[in-house]
């Protein structure tokens, strides 16, 4: 079994949410259970199969397939987790372009964990590596009221008129 690691290359770029991760993650269990590829989705079938036909990998050979599938569980294992709140849930390719930016930005290996806060208003919060980082409407709001002499300059009339 080789054990070189880009030839998961495609299949683990391809995933860019800790749900697809962990589905996928089940998948590969299915399959380490002697399961076939009939047995997990057609998309992921397809990835698999692909991988194997492109890296002239015997697909009927039971220890080269157990050995594929332990390394790429222990892949998915090492995902970088990236935690999102939005304020509203993002279509696909909505995820697709947050995940470019990352990829692109930090490169491959981060997987975004989303969850859904309407309380936010707008924009994100977003959590890495213990760092709390808050870019939401509701946070600007509350800063802007919380410096009282800011808005009371603003309500004040104008004692010039």
């Amino acid at each position: 079994m080789k054990k070189d690691v880009l030839i998961y290359f495609d299949l683990i770029t391809s995933l860019k949410t800790v749900q697809e991760v962990a589905s996928f993650a089940s998948e590969i269990d299915t399959l380490m259970l002697g399961k076939t590829l009939d047995s997990i989705s057609s998309n992921s079938a397809q990835k698999i199969k692909e991988v194997f036909s492109k890296n002239n990998l015997d697909i009927n050979d039971r220890d080269t397939v157990a050995g594929f599938l332990e390394t790429l569980k222990g892949l998915l294992k090492k995902f970088k987790v990236i935690k999102l709140v939005l304020a509203f849930d993002p279509t696909r390719k909505t995820i697709e372009n947050i995940h470019n930016f990352v990829k692109e930005t930090l490169g491959i290996g981060y997987i975004l964990d989303i969850e859904i806060s309407q309380d936010l208003l707008g924009g994100a919060v977003v959590i890495f590596n213990g760092k709390y980082s808050d870019f939401t409407l509701k946070k600007g709001i509350e800063d802007t009221f919380a410096n009282k002499n800011a808005v009371l300059k603003l309500i004040q009339p104008d004692s010039r008129r």
